[in-house]
């Protein structure tokens, strides 16, 4: 039944996903319907987007509110966990075996084999480089007959005429076959007589191998022998390391001592790093112990998710609980330490050990920074070993021991430690200025060498001061290898240093490098230095590689000095020049 609207047309909203059909009387009042629908089409879909926009935003607000209470979660448990660390400082070292292990210190690698990759010299290859594959005779293919035709049989003349050509390819045959093997025999015997080139040139080839053979073999027996070397006086060092804390060296105790307690593992936060000293008179190891400040330990107990704030907020210790677990981790640290003094010390020659407790802070009166030993005791062996480390309150057992403290830990209180270390050492001389003397193009080179020693340690008293370390020269004898002692006390990177200065005019041979290994080891030293005016063999530096050793040489040397506002040169006297003598080198 046809439709009594003349006019209509369908329209279709993608975003909304409809459509409708229009219908009409007129081409006007189909537009107006159109577009009255595709307005109120619009209005919809600006409420969908609306409604969308309501939509997305909750869900934003309703995972950003799941993800801080989850972030609350993870760093309440991390918090909680740091917390942990700290509460069992001292029960976390009854776990671990402190006992020590002289095998990893040991080098037991082996050195490789020989291993030759030059070719040998081949008498068939030079052959045929020189001469060429060898000839090989032409091969001729035999002829083959000609089958005959039926038509033979009426035609005679052709059997005839076949019987020629196959006679005349058989001469061919014959011909070719015999030029072919007189071409062979030529050739063959001029091949031949060109053999002695080729024996010549293997000969040289043979000679230019063993040649090569033997310079591998030499370079391998040298490389061999550096390792060896170099392994020999490592494991020597080690185990005499280990004779002279067994027998009771004092530096070699202290080095042994702190070797173990610089590996125990502690929370971040707590500096560590101890310095140490035996006093051998009386058996009695004595650790300074960079302890954490107030402000180095967590006091979070956990993170909570403020609604109203739409923020994670942190959950503090109440200030006199704080105070308390300061306190707490301190006592610990006092008891720890001296624990693993003693488990250590496995040849018992530590009968006693004092720990003293230092802090860095800030005063609050002035702003400037200062340092304080807060906590000091002592404890015998015998007393130690009596203690049930795992049940007993820190404070009440250093208490019982003791242990000086001026009130409140976190006070800062300082108090004077039962036994301090002494860096008195009657070897350390007066030292003399002498870089002041140094005039504009100063030869470092032509200096009489206790002066060069004497400009070398203000050198690294300027370098050593910016951290608030000391340096002294030893005595001329030189006793035990030491030309200065430096002493930082920066708690990552300090300690003891062994400075030793060679005014050389010569490459500093190989055997000044491990004499300054033995030196470190023997004073217990933390890195050792040595400072020249000429330069390092390549020996010297493959001895010195990957361990506690810097070479200075005399360009460096050049530059420190340059950094310090100083105009010194180095100009290496050539032989014969008397100065050379004022010098060792």
């Amino acid at each position: 039944m046809p439709s009594r609207y003349p006019y209509q047309a369908t329209i279709r909203n993608e975003a909304l996903g409809v459509s409708k059909v229009i219908r009409a009387m007129s081409r006007s009042e189909l537009d107006w319907l159109a577009e009255a629908q595709i307005a109120k089409w619009g209005e919809q879909e600006d409420r969908k987007y609306q409604q969308q926009q309501k939509d997305a935003q909750r869900a934003a607000v309703k995972e950003e509110v799941e993800s801080l209470k989850a972030q609350a979660q993870v760093d309440t448990i991390a918090a909680q966990t740091r917390l942990e660390a700290f509460r069992n400082i001292l029960l976390a070292s009854l776990k671990i075996n402190l006992a020590f292990d002289w095998q990893p210190f040991l080098d037991r690698r082996s050195f490789p084999p020989f291993h030759f990759t030059y070719p040998k010299p081949d008498r068939d290859a030079i052959r045929l480089q020189i001469l060429g594959p060898e000839p090989e005779e032409q091969f001729v293919p035999i002829p083959v007959p000609e089958r005959g035709s039926i038509f033979e049989v009426f035609l005679p003349f052709l059997r005839r005429q076949r019987l020629e050509r196959d006679y005349e390819a058989s001469e061919a045959y014959e011909r070719e076959k015999k030029r072919a093997r007189v071409e062979f025999v030529r050739e063959s015997k001029a091949y031949r007589s060109s053999e002695s080139e080729v024996e010549e040139a293997y000969k040289s080839a043979v000679r230019e191998y063993n040649g090569q053979l033997r310079t591998e073999k030499e370079k391998y027996v040298q490389t061999r022998d550096e390792f060896s070397a170099r392994q020999e006086a490592h494991n020597g060092a080690v185990v005499a390391f280990r004779t002279r804390y067994e027998a009771g060296s004092s530096e070699a105790v202290e080095r042994y001592v702190q070797m173990t307690l610089e590996k125990s593992p502690y929370p971040e936060g707590v500096p560590g790093e101890p310095d140490v000293q035996f006093d051998e008179p009386s058996k009695t190891f004595v650790i300074n112990f960079w302890v954490p400040g107030p402000g180095d330990v967590p006091n979070v107990l956990e993170y909570k998710y403020v609604a109203s704030k739409k923020t994670v907020k942190p959950v503090e210790m109440k200030q006199k609980d704080l105070e308390a677990f300061y306190d707490n981790i301190v006592h610990q640290i006092a008891l720890r330490t001296v624990h693993e003094v003693f488990v250590a010390d496995y040849a018992r020659v530590v009968e006693a050990a004092v720990f003293n407790g230092w802090v860095r802070g800030t005063d609050g009166k002035t702003g400037k920074p200062f340092t304080s030993c807060i906590l000091s005791y002592e404890a015998s062996r015998s007393q130690f070993t009596e203690l049930q480390l795992a049940l007993v309150s820190p404070k009440d057992c250093v208490r019982a021991l003791k242990g000086l403290t001026a009130g409140p830990l976190a006070m800062l209180a300082p108090v004077k430690p039962v036994m301090d270390i002494k860096k008195d050492d009657d070897r350390f001389i007066e030292s003399r200025e002498v870089i002041d003397q140094l005039g504009p193009g100063h030869n470092l080179a032509a200096m009489e060498w206790g002066d060069f020693e004497h400009l070398v340690r203000e050198l690294f008293e300027k370098e050593f001061s910016k951290t608030g370390g000391e340096v002294h020269v030893t005595q001329a004898s030189r006793d035990r290898g030491v030309d200065a002692i430096a002493f930082d006390p920066d708690p990552i990177r300090g300690g003891k240093f062994v400075i030793q200065a060679k005014r050389y005019n010569i490459v500093v041979p190989v055997s000044a490098v491990r004499d300054l290994y033995g030196t470190m080891i023997a004073e217990g030293a933390t890195k050792g230095i040595l400072v020249t005016t000429s330069h390092f063999g390549r020996d010297s530096r493959e001895f010195a590689k990957d361990k506690p050793i810097t070479l200075i040489d005399g360009e460096n040397l050049v530059y420190m000095f340059q950094q310090h506002g100083r105009d010194v040169y180095i100009a290496i006297l050539p032989k014969g020049d008397p100065r050379r003598g004022l010098g060792n080198g």
